[in-house]
């Protein structure tokens, strides 16, 4: 069902230093071949508030296939979502999704289980989830395109959803987590409605899959505000449906902040170094169970990272080579205490030493202050190295 309100258009000539060049060709392509086209969602919300989007979502009222046959270096990506990759890069695309209609297939419990019905734009605005993201941009017009309210809300600096924020979250209960994500990204206030269906309706979370839940994961935790992220999650009990063997501790706070801080100063993160501190309570809780009755040490901790991981990938899929990486985290951390004199060299060269390093310090610092001094021996050893 479409919306019956007049739009508010309002004119605005966006920097072009924050608008992306790859975007902008896409949009460009599709308007030549006679289609309607904009800007969509998240990076118009952005460009209003001033800031550069990560991402640059592309809507059109051409089909999937129509707008596959204008590119050369394009997919067709999702069942239940039919949506097309315009390549750039090995991992730089534009997205291109067409205007849905208020028809969607769902199961029992209400998740949706196919929309790939087509519609105009004012019947693809009510499909979004939150008004702030339901911003359209024209870039031939330089206007931006508002059925319901989301200037509004921006200015207000408020979340509310569209439509019926129970059964939106029936349908999509990773919009619960995408609310909490927004409200402190943009420092906004959820709506009283919304605040009281997360509550009730966090359980729902647990009917997504792994793997969608992991690209999620990476959005909710690599930013400038993690820990805050983190704290409401826990508040309205989604953690537990993301990382159950997870409990807040200052480790888990300083190793947010630490990568707030990185990302603040353009330096690298990975996912692979959050999680290892997310679950190093539980792997240590694991191997001390396990060492009673396994004599080998090594044996015991390849046990414990196992068996923490294998039941962590049932909630959130972590792709291999990122569990591995967190594997060779917790496993040089006793390499690292032991501080044996001949393997000194060795380990400095470890290709995980940086990541084993600097999560030694961020445990000196919180939950084991008794390593102080082993983190200080390895500052220096680098410093001797150099």
């Amino acid at each position: 069902m479409g919306t019956k309100t007049a739009p508010v258009r309002q004119s605005v000539q966006f920097n072009k230093k924050l608008l992306d060049k790859n975007a902008l060709r896409v949009v460009n392509t599709i308007h030549k071949a006679g289609f309607e086209v904009y800007l969509v969602g998240g990076c118009v919300r952005d460009l209003l508030l001033g800031l550069k989007p990560k991402d640059f979502d592309v809507a059109t009222n051409a089909k999937p296939e129509q707008v596959h046959k204008l590119f050369k270096r394009s997919r067709l990506i999702g069942r239940r979502f039919r949506l097309v990759h315009v390549m750039f890069g090995a991992r730089e695309f534009i997205e291109v999704a067409t205007f849905r209609s208020g028809k969607v297939q769902t199961a029992k419990n209400g998740v949706i289980t196919n929309d790939n019905c087509y519609g105009k734009l004012e019947e693809d605005v009510v499909r979004r989830d939150f008004n702030i993201n339901a911003l359209y941009y024209d870039i031939h017009k330089q206007e931006v395109i508002d059925f319901v309210g989301g200037l509004k809300d921006l200015e207000a600096r408020e979340i509310h959803m569209i439509g019926d924020a129970k059964q939106r979250f029936e349908q999509d209960p990773v919009r619960m987590i995408r609310a909490v994500r927004f409200s402190k990204k943009l420092g906004a206030k959820l709506s009283p409605e919304i605040n009281a269906c997360i509550l009730e309706q966090a359980p729902l979370l647990g009917n997504i899959s792994p793997a969608r839940l992991y690209e999620e994961c990476v959005k909710l935790f690599q930013n400038e505000y993690s820990f805050e992220v983190y704290e409401q999650l826990e508040k309205y009990g989604l953690l537990a449906y993301l990382f159950e063997q997870t409990r807040n501790n200052d480790f888990v706070k300083k190793a947010c902040i630490n990568t707030a801080n990185r990302i603040k100063r353009n330096q690298s993160v990975t996912p692979a170094f959050l999680f290892a501190v997310f679950l190093w309570q539980a792997q240590n809780e694991r191997f001390a169970l396990i060492k009673k009755r396994q004599r080998s040490f090594h044996l015991a901790m390849m046990q414990a990272c196992d068996e923490v991981i294998m039941r962590q990938i049932k909630q959130v899929s972590i792709p291999r080579y990122l569990s591995a990486r967190m594997r060779d985290i917790w496993m040089m951390q006793a390499k690292l205490e032991k501080m044996p004199p001949k393997k000194i060299e060795f380990l400095l060269q470890h290709p995980r030493f940086r990541m084993s390093y600097d999560f030694l310090v961020l445990r000196s610092k919180s939950v084991n202050p008794e390593l102080k001094a082993t983190a200080e021996f390895w500052t220096t050893a680098q410093q001797r190295d150099a």
